[in-house]
């Protein structure tokens, strides 16, 4: 699995190519929809390496319109330097003690009210300038440096704006210290 699909940021390719891999297709359902990425860096042998975890979760679509959101079913993790999947994770084995009603339930709708007045070719920009974000965020960890102070608010900006908000309690469960960060909770 390689990230060179086009002039797209390379962690939304990751996720194209992610969708379209022959794993992807044996573990998750049709009507899967792949989430923000979750940077989980690490240092191997002393040197700086980067994951992206990818959440995964159900987005069944309303003949009406939009689509319905459930909670993350499992997450994969891709190494950010080659792209391979390093890890799956279905959350509903590694969680036992949630309840199995808690993945049949929708959460949330899709577009949220964020999105809902925009353009599809305006929604699409914006979500390739998050991925964009992501990308600089992603080498910069793979190089040992954290993102530039100028960096943080507009990712902060897009991810509150792009994050569907039913999904955001399950996303702090995955990525506490980064979503604390990134997004902190309104109070």
């Amino acid at each position: 699995m390689t990230a060179t699909d086009g002039d797209r940021p390379r962690s939304e390719a990751l996720c194209q190519i992610l969708r379209r891999s022959r794993t992807f297709r044996e573990l998750a359902p049709m009507e899967a929809g792949i989430g923000w990425p979750l940077p989980v860096p690490v240092l191997q042998d002393g040197a700086p390496r980067v994951y992206v975890r990818l959440p995964l979760f159900v987005m069944r679509p309303d003949p009406a319109g939009g689509a319905d959101l459930f909670p993350p079913f499992a997450t994969v993790a891709l190494d950010w330097s080659t792209g391979r999947l390093a890890e799956y994770t279905d959350l509903r084995f590694k969680e036992p003690e949630r309840s199995r009603r808690e993945w049949e339930r929708p959460v949330g709708r899709f577009p949220h009210p964020a999105v809902e007045g925009l353009s599809t070719a305006a929604y699409l920009a914006e979500r390739a300038r998050l991925f964009g974000l992501y990308d600089e965020l992603f080498d910069g960890l793979a190089h040992g440096r954290p993102p530039a102070r100028a960096w943080a608010g507009p990712f902060g900006e897009l991810l509150r704006r792009l994050l569907e908000p039913s999904l955001a309690p399950y996303y702090r469960r995955l990525a506490p210290r980064f979503l604390g960060r990134h997004l902190p909770e309104e109070r």
